[in-house]
């Protein structure tokens, strides 16, 4: 009888020693971090010599590096919006069907709509804790001033500190404004049209036609509106220039010269608490770097071989290594799930005050930023490591999507994807995992806008990858850039169709007639069929009055009328 109650007790005893591992699994960390602007060919483990990134490296080293990664827009709104869904801009109105594909106000009231599930809300679901620190650029009030209807906090982050628009190069102190590079047309344009209206109407006048006082308040309106819009776009910092701790505005404007810094500390303080409350965390930190105004910390200043734009590069990823060294330092690291990603490519177009490039390299990938469907603007450096579930140097050249992040961390977290709407993204994880060795995505479709551009092709059973290009930009002659950032709706429409081999024709340099291979031509023009029935309209935020500054929103420090300054107590004198 002893003998039977020992055995008793000895087969539970290995019993919950065998499924201790299981009851006691803890649930992964998650550190996402995003760059702004940054090239594919900006970084080390795609093939740059010249930029020292040991940091973004060692991700790769320690886990999987994608080559076939892809942005969901080549423009940072949409494609931040779409990271952070898992669905096409153009299901959630973040996909803009005008000329303005961004917003350059804080105080206008378009933004990702709060119906919206983020992956944020998912690990709160989870019973993470959440954080974005760095560039939010997703709305911010909507109806009122201060209403915070589009604020982070109302998209699943328990902690906001950054920006809540994006840097712009009016940020800086050399003189150069957005209103003389991206919107220069647009402002030749506009003067042509109230210099012929004024002359018109004085013409008028004089050949009798209206009195002077029509003429005279004629004259009167064209000179207040046309002043009021230049003052308010060359106002731009004035205007834009913040930064939040969650609610609170704690600096206007921003020192950019130390914005990394205090983006790093902000994350390392997010993490020391977690290591307190011993909760799982979910931290984004969506750096300003390398978006203009560019400026690097003194320390980084001259250091590389590319100007400011290097020095950047680099100091990004010096942060980039604090948040990695602070994982390790915290007992964090053996459990935390990190991804490193851009949110497009980089901008060819972009040039200083003083006419010298400050855009990223997308090595040999055709286009860039704000180019449409070209890989160039779409497919972005990535990296991504799970101790223990992806194995270290391993390499994916497999299509893959920035809206596979919402249902890779799903999975990693435990928590089902939503299923009352449609996820455009695929769980990555057992292709990094080695349970598959191809794409969940069949078909993925290309947008320049609201339009599709191009459709990606992944056949089952063969190793090739087709892209079929129907509309391409406008380029300027002889050249692959543009005037600043291409005009989706001046795009070219081809008749017929570029097919591309992207496995041995990544860079898009050989086109071939849509109509010689009918076969592959057939299904991607079905999947794209499909796809437009079943994108249902929602209202677009990017309407032209979404998008235009609303002066009964605009935020100022302290209320420090009309200068709007003011410092952060919490870093004076630190930096």
């Amino acid at each position: 009888m002893n003998m039977g109650r020992c055995k008793t007790w000895l087969l539970l005893l290995v019993v919950t020693v065998m499924l201790l591992p299981l009851t006691t699994c803890k649930k992964p960390n998650i550190l996402v971090l995003i760059a702004d602007d940054l090239g594919i060919g900006d970084i080390g483990c795609f093939g740059n010599t010249t930029l020292r990134t040991p940091n973004i490296d060692s991700i790769a080293r320690d886990g999987a590096l994608l080559s076939q990664h892809l942005s969901a827009a080549s423009l940072c709104s949409p494609s931040r919006a779409a990271l952070l869904t898992g669905r096409y801009p153009a299901r959630s109105g973040m996909a803009p069907n005008t000329m303005i594909r961004v917003s350059l106000f804080n105080a206008c009231p378009y933004g990702l709509p709060t119906s919206e599930i983020t992956f944020a809300k998912l690990a709160k679901q989870a019973g993470y804790k959440t954080g974005l620190i760095g560039k939010w650029h997703q709305g911010w009030s909507r109806d009122s001033f201060n209403d915070f209807h589009h604020h982070p906090r109302n998209h699943g982050f328990d902690y906001f500190y950054g920006i809540p628009l994006t840097n712009l190069k009016d940020f800086g102190d050399d003189g150069d404004r957005v209103l003389f590079s991206f919107l220069s047309h647009a402002l030749n344009r506009f003067i042509t049209v109230v210099l012929v209206l004024g002359i018109s109407t004085i013409c008028l006048h004089r050949a009798g036609y209206i009195g002077i006082m029509p003429c005279s308040l004629i004259i009167f309106l064209l000179v207040l509106i046309s002043g009021s819009v230049y003052l308010i776009m060359d106002n731009l910092k004035l205007l834009n220039s913040t930064i939040y701790r969650n609610f609170d505005l704690v600096e206007q404007p921003i020192d950019l010269e130390t914005q990394m810094a205090k983006e790093v500390a902000e994350g390392q303080e997010f993490l020391q608490a977690r290591r307190n409350d011993g909760e799982p965390f979910l931290l984004v930190m969506s750096w300003v770097h390398v978006h203009v105004f560019l400026a690097p910390a003194q320390k980084f200043l001259g250091k590389s071989k590319h100007g400011k734009y290097g020095d950047s590069v680099e100091e990004m990823d010096w942060a980039v290594g604090e948040m990695l060294n602070s994982l390790q330092q915290l007992g964090f690291a053996d459990n935390t799930l990190v991804y490193f990603t851009s949110d497009h490519g980089g901008h060819l177009e972009e040039r200083n005050v003083r006419g010298e490039l400050e855009g990223g390299y997308n090595g040999i990938y055709k286009g860039g930023k704000g180019h449409g469907a070209v890989d160039g603007g779409i497919r972005v450096p990535t990296v991504i490591k799970w101790p223990g579930r992806i194995r270290a140097g391993s390499t994916s050249s497999e299509p893959t999507s920035q809206m596979d992040v919402l249902p890779t961390l799903a999975n990693a977290m435990g928590v089902p994807i939503p299923s009352d709407r449609r996820i455009d993204g695929h769980d990555m994880l057992p292709l990094l995992t080695g349970q598959t060795s191809v794409s969940s995505h069949d078909f993925m479709f290309h947008y320049c806008g609201s339009d599709v551009h191009a459709v990606r092709y992944r056949p089952r059973g063969d190793s090739i990858v087709w892209k079929l290009t129907l509309k391409e930009p406008n380029y300027l002659p002889g050249r692959q850039v543009c005037e600043f950032v291409c005009n989706c709706a001046a795009a070219i429409t081809l008749e017929p169709p570029h097919l591309y081999d992207m496995t041995s024709d990544p860079g898009e340099k050989q086109p071939m007639n849509a109509t010689d291979h009918p076969q592959v031509y057939k299904k991607m023009m079905h999947a794209l069929e499909e796809h437009v029935q079943n994108v249902k309209p929602v209202p677009n935020q990017y309407t032209f009055r979404n998008v235009m500054w609303r002066p009964w929103l605009q935020m100022c420090c302290n209320n420090n009328y009309p200068s709007c300054t003011c410092q952060d107590d919490k870093f004076k004198g630190k930096f």
